[in-house]
């Protein structure tokens, strides 16, 4: 899929990693529809600075299906170009210590899972309609599947290196990752034969603001177990990955892991605190 005079709808498009890569694909001649939770001014504001005249934006609550279309309403008539392409970095670690009861975390865990497992769900299930309602209108509204062996849409869905390794350090997050990565999977199958490709991505911990108090304990686990290079990864990095999942028409159903040989996992040694303990803030 080219990106030249395509436009690729960007969800969590103002944090770090969907910024970098909505600047990719505007510096590549694409446009960019920027999906965000900030106020629809606000947004409008800071969408600006990735571009005045091929970035637009829409306020959009991922979890929220009506807000969800209006959104892909929005994507498909701007700029008067196709809508190819969705990459979905909207996300949430909602995090607190572990209590002793479990069942403490039950309504923390619900809210994060309906926003990482839900919203990806939502977005990629309407932006899929919003490409096939443009090919076969009546097929659509008639309930009817097709086949084509034209390229018409690329999903890239973010999942994280905790999905494919869960570990006591983050039991809610994990999970949630997980099911994005295997629904992902059973996606780019379902629309193979729409031509639409689905992948996902999986960073191990990116350098945003998003992981907060908890990046020096991060850094402290990379430097041990990461194997080259064990350091966080800058947004510009996950951008270049994006690109290659986008342009390269072989790439479906696959989950690209971006970690420097980050392995997560869990020290029982005698000499350390309860593994469970160790972050300042866990899932």
């Amino acid at each position: 899929m080219q990106i030249l005079k395509n436009t690729f709808v960007i969800t969590g498009g103002l944090g770090g990693a969907g910024k970098a890569i909505a600047s990719s694909i505007v510096d590549q001649g694409g446009y960019v529809v920027i999906l965000d939770l900030a106020e629809q001014k606000a947004g409008e504001q800071s969408t600006t600075g990735i571009s005045a005249t091929k970035a637009v934006y829409k306020q959009t609550d991922i979890t929220n299906k009506d807000s969800v279309k209006g959104a892909m309403e929005v994507a498909a008539q701007a700029f008067e170009k196709r809508l190819v392409g969705l990459v979905h970095c909207a996300g949430v670690s909602m995090s607190q210590p572990f209590p002793t009861h479990l069942g403490d975390t039950i309504d923390r865990v619900r809210k994060m899972s309906e926003i990482n497992w839900m919203g990806t769900y939502i977005v990629s299930a309407l932006f899929a309609d919003a490409v096939n309602e443009r090919y076969e209108p009546e097929k659509m509204k008639n309930g009817e599947f097709w086949t084509t062996k034209e390229e018409r849409g690329v999903i890239i869905n973010f999942s994280s290196i905790a999905g494919a390794q869960p570990a006591s350090r983050i039991l809610g997050y994990s999970p949630g990752k997980a099911a994005v990565s295997a629904f992902s999977v059973a996606l780019a199958d379902f629309l193979g034969p729409s031509g639409i490709r689905v992948n996902t991505v999986s960073p191990s911990v990116i350098n945003s603001a998003m992981m907060g108090a908890r990046l020096p304990y991060f850094i402290a686990d990379l430097t041990k177990s990461a194997s080259f290079p064990a350091r966080p990864i800058e947004p510009e990095e996950i951008s270049g990955a994006v690109k290659f999942l986008i342009e390269n028409s072989m790439m479906n159903g696959h989950d690209l892991k971006i970690d420097g040989g980050w392995r997560v996992f869990t020290d029982r040694s005698v000499d350390r605190e309860d593994p469970r303990l160790l972050a300042p803030s866990l899932e």
